[in-house]
């Protein structure tokens, strides 16, 4: 009897210790609700204190202004702008007195700093130069949790402000009156419509011009936008303060290039006929 009671006793107590290892787990469960709480609460009061935490703010990666060409009658103006390319992808104005203008030659065409406002003052070309002074913002904090006997440790590191400056240009053409009709070619002087143009193999390169109202004084040739229509035959350089208009071939086929300026005068785009380049 001592010994079947004995024995009893023994599995109660052995019941009673496998009853406890099964309790154990769902006490430790309750904690952790708790614990993550804390975390949580000490996290949202250190990000607070960085001022945004772990979001980022996109930064002004590069800037271009617009219009991308323009020309001008002497006497007459163009409002130039600013437009920023952001680290997230997206386009937006920039304004302000972060932004200061220059031109190349005051004697061809003048413009306003802060502002962006262009007079033509003479016949030529003058390049118009926009710098841009943005501000990157810290890339906040970078917080750190350990947890030391079921209690919470946060440390923090917070970077700081930065500035960087980013320049731009536009070329403007001030012409005698205003452009109302362009004419593009590839002999140099000349502005005589030209429908056709042949460069032999690849890689090489042929240099077109571009001339206002059939005038070979008027040389447009650096203030407009120059297109291919099929890069992957020939590509042609546009946008630049110099080398406008610089064809070069890239495999055989044809493409068609075109000049487009904006004549701010009487607030029309205008476009030059289409020359079929063939790459042989």
């Amino acid at each position: 009897m001592d010994s079947a009671g004995t024995q009893s006793s023994l599995v109660g107590k052995h019941g009673e210790c496998a009853s406890d290892v099964g309790r154990h787990p769902r006490k430790r469960i309750r904690v952790r609700p708790l614990l993550t709480l804390a975390v949580g609460v000490f996290l949202c009061a250190i990000l607070a204190a960085c001022g945004g935490g772990f979001f980022i703010h996109p930064t002004l990666s590069s800037t271009f202004i617009n219009p991308a060409s323009a020309s001008i009658a002497t006497g007459k103006t163009a409002q130039l702008a600013v437009q920023g390319k952001y680290s997230d992808g997206s386009q937006q104005g920039v304004s302000g007195d972060s932004i200061t203008w220059s031109s190349s030659d005051d004697t061809i065409a003048t413009v306003t700093s802060p502002g962006g406002l262009v007079t033509g003052v003479s016949a030529g070309t003058a390049i118009i130069t926009s710098t841009t002074t943005a501000t990157v913002p810290g890339t906040g904090c970078v917080v750190t949790v350990s947890v030391v006997n079921g209690s919470p440790t946060l440390s923090k590191t917070c970077s700081s402000a930065s500035t960087e400056t980013l320049t731009s240009t536009v070329n403007v053409n001030v012409t005698a009156s205003a452009v109302n009709r362009t004419v593009i070619g590839t002999t140099q002087g000349s502005p005589i419509s030209q429908s056709t143009a042949t460069i032999s193999g690849a890689p090489a390169s042929l240099q077109f011009y571009a001339y206002a109202n059939g005038d070979a004084s008027n040389d447009l040739t650096q203030a407009v936008t120059w297109t291919s229509s099929n890069p992957s035959v020939a590509t042609i350089s546009s946008g630049r303060s110099s080398g406008n208009g610089l064809a070069s071939s890239v495999a055989a086929g044809t493409t068609n290039i075109t000049a487009t300026t904006s004549d701010t005068t009487t607030g029309h785009v205008v476009n030059s006929q289409t020359i079929v380049l063939t790459v042989e």
